[in-house]
């Protein structure tokens, strides 16, 4: 451990985070970008790095483009990621108060503190469940697979059968290549270059990168109007930090909840602020009005995104199991360093690991420096015509699908990559259990032959508890998902549906 802490704070690794905190904040800050698509399109670039300050980098990225999406909504009442929608109810309302400065500066404070304790508890609880992991069978790997499937098609709130149908294709995709077991082609219709299957990297760049670019292209064609940046005046560090003070339950309430819905999977950062916004609301005594201006509800959501982030990262790299869009977009990159996330990695790669954990800790101290006091001049990126932000995505989504390889077929892949995710949002079908699908496929697939082959029985292999507790708790999601008549959050009626 203190090995990693020693590389996080050398020279390079100290420069790589304060990069990958700005870059991200950036990619927030411009509506349309997200913190995915930024890590899709800056995986070419770690290529160049070393493995650890690769991770480093991607993971400011992460959490700065998680944060940056408040600027926009505060300012515009555009939530520059899905992730910002309830900031942009509480943040725009205090700036329409002419509370501007103070509503970006608490956003800030609320996402560096829910970004700290959450990697703290990326730090002490990412190797308790690596340890518990390395006493996992493939029975036990096939029911967390399953669990991890069950709970992205039943718990997002778009239709369960468009869920579901995203999942198939996705694990139909996985097996276009060789058969693992006996070496066969399949599916590759004679193509020589299928023979390894779709370059993962290059299917996400079109999945979130390319896929923005044409939105955002085509808004500019219609004319979408950007609003005008409005900001004046400084913050109060003394009085945000009295904020912090008088509201210090909201912060570990928020982020504590944060940090556990990030751990499991299709409970992201887009979904955490709704939730983490209705339990405040619940636990408030202040008698303020949510939606309009409340203070405990913008620390809420900010600091439970941030704690997200740090949340998803802990079964990735403990169990392999991504636990958000941009943590699948992740693993690919780790994947492509020749690393794979799972409880072998503290074994073989325990300096490497610590680094990464250590770094996030720190960049996320950054963020929140950074987020204090130079916040403001992040409010200029707003400027930027949606015409050159699509020109700009494009032309890197080019460049950083054949940088994979060198290969003109991986940048084919991308834009096939690219009609589909447009097919899918005609369709109102959520992309992200094709995207989990195309990710935990090949080990569903690599721990169901070992299961197969090694154990005669049912009855064998129901004779796990780990085993049928994740098959249980799936069995139990499914039926209330059936059973259910209305949706678990419902928005009050007083909260007006900005964004």
């Amino acid at each position: 451990m203190l090995e990693g802490f020693l590389n996080a704070v050398a020279p390079w690794s100290l420069a790589v985070e304060i990069i990958g905190v700005i870059i991200g904040i950036i990619f927030g800050a411009i509506p349309g970008l997200t913190a995915t698509l930024g890590i899709a399109l800056f995986v070419p670039v770690t290529f160049l790095m070393s493995p650890e300050h690769g991770m480093i980098m991607l993971g400011g990225i992460y959490a700065g483009g998680i944060f940056g999406g408040s600027i926009s909504a505060i300012l515009l009442n555009v939530p520059g990621t899905p992730a910002s929608i309830v900031t942009g109810w509480e943040g725009h309302a205090l700036a329409r108060q002419g509370k501007a400065p103070f509503a970006l500066g608490l956003a800030a404070l609320s996402s560096g503190v829910g970004g700290v304790i959450s990697a703290i508890a990326v730090l002490f609880l990412t190797p308790v469940l690596s340890r518990l992991a390395l006493t996992f069978g493939s029975p036990e790997y096939c029911a967390l697979l399953i669990f991890s499937f069950t709970i992205v098609i039943v718990m997002l709130e778009t239709p369960l059968v468009g869920n579901l149908f995203g999942c198939v294709v996705g694990l139909l995709i996985v097996t276009i290549g060789l058969d693992p077991v006996v070496g066969t082609p399949r599916f590759t219709f004679g193509v020589t270059d299928l023979m390894s299957g779709f370059n993962m990297v290059a299917v996400l760049i079109g999945f979130f990168c390319m896929t923005q670019a044409v939105v955002l292209a085509l808004d500019s064609l219609r004319g979408d109007p950007a609003g005008p940046v409005s900001f004046e005046g400084s913050s109060d560090h003394g009085v945000l930090v009295r904020t912090l003070g008088n509201r210090i339950g909201t912060y570990l309430r928020s982020s504590v909840l944060g940090v556990f819905l990030g751990i499991l999977p299709a409970l992201g950062p887009v979904e955490t602020p709704f939730i983490a916004h209705a339990v405040e609301r619940r636990f408030n005594r202040r008698g303020e009005k949510f939606g309009e201006g409340s203070i405990s509800g913008l620390i809420a959501s900010e600091a439970s995104i941030s704690a997200n982030v740090g949340g998803s990262l802990i079964p990735l790299i403990s169990l392999g199991i991504p636990g958000s869009g941009a943590a699948a977009v992740f693993i690919g990159s780790l994947t492509l360093h020749g690393l794979q996330p799972g409880p072998m990695l503290f074994v073989n790669q325990t300096a490497l690991v610590y680094t990464f954990f250590w770094g996030f800790l720190i960049l996320n101290l950054f963020m929140l420096f950074f987020g204090l006091f130079g916040v403001r001049y992040c409010a200029a990126v707003l400027k930027v015509p949606k015409s050159v932000i699509a020109t700009f995505v494009a032309v890197f989504s080019l460049l950083g699908s054949y940088s994979i390889e060198n290969s003109l077929f991986d940048v084919f892949v991308m834009l096939g990559a690219t009609v589909f995710a447009l097919w899918f949002q005609a369709l109102r079908i959520s992309i992200l259990p094709v995207v989990m699908a195309i990710i935990l496929g090949p080990l569903f697939e690599q721990q169901a032959v070992v299961l197969a082959t090694s154990y005669s029985s049912v009855i064998d292999v129901l004779a796990r508890p780990i085993t049928d507790g994740f098959l249980l708790v799936s069995i139990g999601m499914v039926a209330f998902r059936l059973l259910r008549r209305k949706p678990p959050l419902e928005v009050d009626e007083t909260v007006p549906a900005h964004g």
